[in-house]
């Protein structure tokens, strides 16, 4: 929070719930800028009041806004947690939960498999695919997602048991587009192929993974049975 708008802030605080009633106001704006960096929005998000540079007109004791009465939930949910859960691990100095655990700089803490999840679901692989894109674009680097090979690995495993195969190439096409894929990738991309009726791109994604893994007797298997099937 900027000197400018900490000087907006009231210097007396009337509905108080959950933090102490009588928090500093340095303290009191450290905490919301924390809260604010914790979720990547700015005071309005829970403050009701005009949106702007400033907090002219924001009516900090308001609590019209369901996410100001949301955060107060939140607030009291991660105290329990550091209190009744971690707080009797019996460690002499345990990590304690924040709001960045989780939410990582985001408003709405989802990880990049359920991002995706939901664009399949709505919108079909090219909306997945564009998601996927356009939030590598805006947020790689940023710790806001996991853009690493797991991610649609994870995504890919649960696409295969659920018998979505079209679903599973284009993820895992992708996943090859983006990252160096491991073994487990290789074999992701091999089953998936096989399974959406891609045998000779199934063949290269063994052979692919046999030049990662030489030892690997399952890959070699499946080559073979591959191999042995009749145009």
């Amino acid at each position: 929070m900027s000197a400018t708008a900490v000087a907006q802030v009231p210097d007396k605080f009337t509905n108080l719930k959950v933090l102490p009633k009588e928090i500093s106001k340095a303290t009191l704006s450290d905490t919301m800028r924390g809260f604010a960096f914790s979720l990547g929005v700015r005071c309005q998000h829970c403050h009701a009041g005009p949106e702007g540079p400033t907090l002219a007109g924001v009516d900090f004791a308001s609590d019209e806004k369901e996410t100001k009465r949301t955060a107060r939930a939140m607030l009291q949910m991660v105290e329990a947690i550091n209190r009744d859960y971690v707080g009797k691990l019996g460690k002499a100095a345990p990590l304690r939960v924040e709001c960045v655990t989780c939410h990582r700089g985001l408003n709405r803490p989802q990880t990049l498999v359920a991002v995706l999840n939901e664009e399949l679901d709505k919108g079909g692989v090219a909306a997945a695919v564009a998601r996927y894109r356009e939030l590598r674009k805006d947020f790689y680097g940023s710790g806001k997602y996991d853009f690493s090979e797991t991610s649609l690995n994870l995504l890919t495993e649960s696409l295969q048991k659920a018998g979505r195969a079209k679903e599973a190439v284009a993820m895992m096409d992708l996943n090859a587009e983006m990252t160096t894929l491991s073994r487990w990738g290789y074999a992701l991309l091999a089953m998936s192929h096989r399974a959406n009726g891609d045998i000779e791109k199934a063949k290269d994604d063994f052979r692919r993974l046999l030049e990662v893994d030489p030892k690997s007797t399952w890959a070699k298997q499946q080559l073979d049975e591959l191999q042995k099937r009749k145009p």
